[in-house]
């Protein structure tokens, strides 16, 4: 009976320590971020996979794959392009017509369309430098049928524009602050501009930061939790500490890192 008695204890003890790691009460506003950012992919999601069942239903026609991506270029106003994807991997063809250019460019190496059409589900890339020059995450949608890859339908979406359109509001006349960074530690949005696109572990801004750098680590390896670290005070060479909360946007695998931080 003591036996049983100890392992019920140690049971007990188990799932109180389990508990705790989702006892951290986050801020409203990065609650509020977290679901907006999911919302966003989900509405894209839906119109992605509507315009990849009417493709199925028409045998890829390119007039009518061309009608698709103008379509999604006209309801989503936070990608920056679509692009129909070949099963070879060639950039077929490009909406808005500003970027028709880069029509025929053979992208069957990048790492996204190698996973989507492995694994035949939708993928979001890490931020990369895309075939017209500026940097962004791709988000494809497979075109399958009968089991068979017939292409793939790509939203190129810029993260700092995408997340401040839901993070400006929120932080507008707040005493607080956000950002937010790719796993891996690539900065895709902050109030500072200047720091968009760093990397958290390995450029030279952060190096004398060791708070912030153990900060960076627990937020990478962690959904969600709280701490402490100093930086400088945003638009400032002033040196302050910050309280941090964060949460994480997971999308098909790919995870964003949403920071809230105040001054303390």
């Amino acid at each position: 009976m003591k036996s049983i008695s100890y392992f019920l204890a140690a049971t007990l003890i188990m799932l109180s320590f389990g508990c705790r790691k989702n006892s951290v009460e986050l801020p409203e506003a990065l609650v509020n971020a977290k679901a907006q950012v999911e919302e966003g992919f989900a509405a894209l999601d839906t119109r992605m996979a509507a315009a990849v069942a009417h493709l199925n239903t028409v045998s890829l026609d390119t007039v009518q794959i061309r009608l698709k991506l103008q379509e999604l270029m006209a309801a989503s106003g936070n990608v920056s392009e679509f692009c129909f994807v070949t099963p070879e991997g060639i950039l077929s063809m490009i909406e808005p017509p500003e970027y028709y250019y880069s029509q025929g460019t053979d992208i069957s190496k990048q790492d996204h369309i190698v996973k989507s059409y492995e694994t035949k589900l939708p993928v979001l890339s890490k931020t990369f430098q895309v075939v017209e020059g500026y940097y962004a995450v791709a988000y494809i949608h497979p075109i399958v049928q009968n089991n068979e890859i017939k292409g793939g339908i790509v939203a190129v979406i810029i993260p700092d524009y995408f997340l401040g359109e839901i993070i400006d509001p929120l932080v507008a006349d707040a005493d607080f602050e956000m950002w937010a960074m790719e796993s891996g530690g690539r900065i895709i949005f902050d109030q500072d501009a200047e720091e968009i696109g760093l990397y958290l572990f390995t450029d030279p801004l952060y190096q004398d930061f060791s708070e912030l750098l153990e900060a960076g680590r627990k937020i990478d390896d962690l959904d969600s939790g709280t701490t402490t670290y100093s930086f400088y005070q945003t638009g400032t060479t002033t040196k302050v500490t910050k309280l941090t909360y964060w949460n994480t946007v997971n999308i098909h695998g790919s995870l964003w890192k949403m920071v809230w931080v105040k001054a303390m």
